[in-house]
């Protein structure tokens, strides 16, 4: 029952919102719901997300990925494209409104004589309530496309103030969020690695939820591993690693041999500076109600190091940042929240909303910098002004 879960809830909500666009359209929208088409595409767009949902489950349960891809991509547009139309309906309906009252009060409704500006009027208020959903079917369709395009590989420096001398122009390659499956393969990885060859990093850096399919995890880390950096690669733990079996998680790891640190770390070294490297726990829950666990889990990890370190935490969770400034950690690096998968000038859309989450970028408390990645997959593929990534942080002293 467990399993079909998603299913029934991914039905319920397109359901939901399938019957908002029709009533949307029936009661503020007359004059589109009076042609038949708009209709008959009213009732079929619910009922096609259902069933491509249904597909996507039955895949998904059976392992058969050629059914289960494509019902996961009609579900999501589907569900995209009702979203659009129940946000956008009602003001196309405000623009009908609008057109209606001028002409009752103008008295025209029913003359035979148009006249020029209210032609002009009725013209502006139609196409405007046209345009309006046009528009957010676009960005919707536009959001989905982006998902699917290739990942941002680029350079991203980051100037720390108390950065020993030796680790400036430090190259640290972050990949976190891959959620290997439908949406990003092991081919999308091996290009990003290829990408990131070219930046020369030093050191790779995995914050978590690298694969959602745990038959692709042992290749994804040997792809890693082949990816030469003069400091190694290292890993921490998401919630995914947690949902999908953290076990078989762990398995994978050893047998790669690629380091996974849980509330630990390792001192390198470079040239006269020392960089202690630390991942800590993940929550597992979705939503983190507690901090008390961040600050168990970080004075853990950084028992292994020394006041002369220069600390870099791999953590999952941004959140936290505010523990990490108060034991003085340099950078912090994370993912979980995709950026918020919408953007606008490189933040997160809702950075208003939730400022405390660290959504997306880079931010700063005293001495404490942290870097959140928007992560290179998703497991809903919709992206608007926040392309997926993979930064190279580049460490550099002001």
């Amino acid at each position: 029952m467990r399993s079909l879960f998603p299913v029934i809830f991914s039905i319920i909500l397109i359901a939901i919102f399938g019957v908002l666009q029709m009533l949307f359209f029936r009661f503020l929208n007359r004059q589109w719901w009076r042609r038949a088409w708009i209709r008959r595409a009213a009732w079929l767009l619910p009922l096609t997300g259902a069933v491509s949902v249904v597909l996507w489950g039955y895949g998904e349960y059976t392992r058969t990925d050629w059914l289960a891809y494509p019902g996961a991509v009609l579900a999501v547009l589907a569900f995209v494209v009702e979203v659009g139309l129940t946000l956008s309906l009602p003001v196309s309906g405000l623009f009908h409104f609008v057109n209606w009252a001028f002409d009752k009060l103008a008295g025209r409704r029913r003359s035979p004589n148009k006249g020029t500006v209210d032609q002009h009027r009725r013209l502006f208020l139609r196409a405007g309530a046209a345009a309006i959903p046009l528009t957010a079917l676009a960005a919707g369709g536009g959001g989905v496309a982006a998902a699917m395009a290739g990942v941002k590989v680029y350079r991203r420096p980051v100037s720390i103030e108390q950065l020993p001398a030796d680790l400036e122009g430090l190259k640290i390659l972050h990949i976190t969020d891959v959620h290997l499956r439908h949406y990003v393969s092991l081919d999308d990885l091996s290009e990003v690695l290829i990408k990131a060859e070219a930046f020369q990093p030093d050191i790779t850096v995995l914050t978590g939820d690298i694969a959602d399919d745990m038959k692709v995890l042992p290749e994804a880390l040997r792809l890693v591993a082949q990816l030469s950096t003069p400091l190694g690669a290292y890993a921490c733990l998401g919630n995914h690693e947690y949902f999908r079996g953290i076990s078989g998680v762990i398995r994978a790891f050893e047998r790669s041999g690629l380091p996974l640190f849980v509330n630990a770390g390792q001192r390198l070294h470079r040239g006269n500076s020392s960089l202690f490297i630390g991942g800590i726990d993940d929550p597992r829950s979705m939503r983190v109600t507690s901090y008390d666990i961040f600050i168990e889990d970080l004075d853990q990890t950084l028992t292994g190091s020394s006041a002369d370190d220069f600390v870099v935490l791999m953590s999952h969770r941004p959140n936290v940042l505010d523990y990490a400034a108060e034991r003085g950690v340099g950078l912090t690096l994370s993912g979980h929240t995709h950026g918020g998968q919408v953007g606008i000038n490189n933040r997160s859309l809702f950075e208003s909303v939730w400022p405390e989450r660290y959504l997306w970028g880079h931010y700063r408390i005293k001495q404490s910098h942290l870097y959140t990645s928007s992560g290179v997959g998703h497991w809903f593929p919709f992206r608007l002004g926040c392309p997926p990534e993979a930064p190279v942080i580049e460490l550099r002293r002001p």
